[in-house]
């Protein structure tokens, strides 16, 4: 009977209904608690459903029935990725592969040795996976990510192409009924969609190239979001600029298309080449930067501008150890002479700027500034700040964006995504104005926003 049950499970997990599947394997459980094949496919269930605790729950028991169950183990090691627990997620794979585990679990113990810093491991175990199986795209495209982080850019462009099937979240690429642009187009008269395919921060990031190819004297249409048109359209007004309700209309002249994400296989392919970047890609609106800077010079002191979180979803929860800080720790820079610190963190952040508050944290905020949907509101305040020190998020993309002298932090010299990864000069390739404020020895938050507190 429960082989039976199990049986069905199983059945349902494959097809996709797994409340239907998790509704049998908790039935069985009650009646037969130590059931192992209904023990690891409820951790399964629950580590596609999002899980990772319960993942972690029924695996641990599953173990202590069979302890080098090579599936479980790796799918424990998932989750404890996904629980920011790398060592001890690396040491489930390493277990899982002792036991036979396959391919995948090589490519997830690269994910485990990324996240730790240990990008050159990491690039190995990729390579080894996809030696067993080349069709591994999410291999393929985390092994992209490892390699434009160390510097390996032409490989890593070419690997970055696999994010349609393997990145954090797969789509399909949007259809166009013209070819992609490519390296013999140049200078061939196109009319170019460049159209977007990933969130603000990045289309920020992605789009300083346009400025290259509106130097190069190529015509195009540029797609950004919504809340960065109006700041393109001031900073550029001889470009062509739309966002995605009106693209459909502004690309049926365009003769070729090329993702905004796919650009940088065709125009950086190797260190030097960053040093095309512009200084400053956007211009903050002016009237709105006097009168922020007027309103934020009103007091004595060096008004700061601070950002600290970068808010994921549940499935990325694991990068938040690397791009969101806690404002108590930004309390250090206030020891710093004649410092005023000034919130530029959009999300919904009362909470904590209440107990910031009541442990004797100051933070000034200008009212009735949306620091998420008024973008061009953003850009001003950023302007009028002395300088910005924040994490990896959409405000530093933007601070970036603006050429504003920026700090970006984060801990123990491991970038929480390739564009931070600093050059010679310890800064941002992308972004001129940012300096990269890291190191190994700086492995908390206090420490590293205590360093950032020495820069000002």
């Amino acid at each position: 009977m429960a082989s039976t049950t199990v049986a069905a499970a199983a059945r349902l997990y494959e097809t996709g209904d797994l409340a239907a599947a998790r509704k049998l394997c908790e039935q069985l459980l009650q009646s037969d608690p130590n059931n192992f094949y209904a023990l690891h496919l409820a951790a399964a269930i629950a580590l596609r459903e999002g899980r990772p605790e319960d993942t972690m729950h029924f695996a641990s028991r599953a173990l202590r029935i069979d302890p080098g169950h090579p599936e479980v183990l790796s799918n424990r090691g998932v989750a404890l990725r996904t629980m920011c627990r790398f060592e001890e997620a690396l040491a489930d794979y390493d277990r899982a592969l002792a036991a036979g585990a396959g391919p995948s679990t090589v490519a997830n113990r690269g994910v485990a040795l990324a996240a730790l810093g240990r990008f050159r491991d990491a690039l190995a175990c990729y390579d080894a996976a996809l030696a067993i199986n080349p069709n591994d795209s999410r291999a393929r495209y985390n092994r992209g990510l490892a390699r434009l982080t160390v510097g390996e850019f032409r490989d890593g462009w070419l690997d970055y192409e696999s994010r349609w099937a393997g990145g954090e979240n797969p789509m399909a690429p949007r259809p166009f009924d013209v070819p992609q642009f490519s390296d013999p187009d140049w200078g061939k008269g196109h009319r170019i969609a460049l159209w977007t395919d990933q969130g603000l921060g990045d289309q920020l990031l992605q789009s300083s190239l346009a400025a290259e190819f509106a130097a190069r004297r190529e015509k195009f249409v540029l797609e950004v979001d919504a809340r960065l048109a109006a700041a393109f359209k001031r900073s550029h007004p001889d470009w062509e600029v739309t966002d995605p309700s009106r693209s459909a209309g502004a690309f049926a002249a365009c003769d070729r298309h090329l993702p905004l994400a796919s650009a940088g296989r065709l125009l950086r392919n190797s260190a030097a080449s960053f040093d095309r970047q512009p200084r400053a890609l956007l211009m903050p609106p002016p009237e709105r930067a006097v009168k922020y800077r007027t309103l934020l010079h009103e007091k004595p002191g060096r008004p700061i501008g601070i950002s600290w979180r970068s808010f994921q979803p549940a499935e990325r929860k694991y990068y938040e150890r690397s791009k969101s800080a806690p404002l108590a720790a930004f309390d250090g820079l206030l020891q710093a002479s004649g410092v005023r610190l000034v919130d530029l963190q959009y999300g919904d952040t009362r909470t904590e700027r209440e107990a910031f508050a009541k442990q004797g944290g100051r933070l000034e905020r200008i009212e009735g500034l949306d620091l998420f949907n008024d973008i061009d509101g953003v850009l001003a305040a950023i302007e009028a700040c002395d300088l910005v020190v924040t994490t990896s998020n959409v405000t530093a993309h933007l601070a970036g964006g603006i050429g504003k002298r920026t700090l970006l932090a984060y801990p123990s010299a491991n970038p929480p995504f390739h564009y931070w990864s600093p050059n010679a000069a310890g800064r941002s390739p992308w972004y001129p104005s940012v300096e990269i404020v890291t190191a190994t020895a700086l492995a908390t938050w206090p420490r590293v926003l205590a360093r950032a507190r020495d820069l000002l």
